[in-house]
């Protein structure tokens, strides 16, 4: 029978107690997430399903965010901003993009999540639609 070293078991034990940690800290960091997402003052649940922007939902290919908005009535938020009174059933809130919109798109896009372009200056919105399209999945305006 072999026995293993102390330090081996504390060592052990103190890795699965980080892993335990995490999935801890995982599950507290989701949990705030979702009640932030829940208390949002830019929840657009209306915005799809209310009649404004019906057209977008129905388009062959979605913008991420656009997806999210269909699933969990929060994917508008990512983009927008309330900049008046909010959404409620059958009455259209107020929003505004929440930044410059090549800054926006590159919160995400830069980091590797589909960007081909190198250039700051080049404007996403001159060739790609920022919510959906029918002919590109790349977003790309006919």
């Amino acid at each position: 029978m072999s026995r293993r070293h102390p330090c081996a078991l504390i060592n052990g034990t103190l890795r699965q107690h980080k892993k335990e940690l995490m999935s801890w800290k995982s599950l507290a960091l989701v949990l705030t997430l979702l009640a932030i997402v829940a208390a949002s003052p830019a929840r657009a649940a209306s915005c799809l399903a209310g009649g404004c922007h019906q057209d977008i939902a129905g388009r062959k290919y979605l913008h991420g965010p656009i997806a999210a908005e269909q699933m969990s009535g929060n994917g508008c938020a990512v983009c927008h901003v309330p900049a008046g009174k909010p959404c409620a059933p059958g009455k259209a809130g107020i929003f505004r993009p929440l930044e410059d919109p090549v800054r926006m798109c590159q919160r995400c896009h830069s980091r590797g999540t589909g960007t081909q372009h190198t250039s700051k200056k080049i404007n996403c919105l001159k060739c790609h639609a920022p919510h959906g399209s029918d002919t590109s999945p790349d977003l790309q305006r006919p």
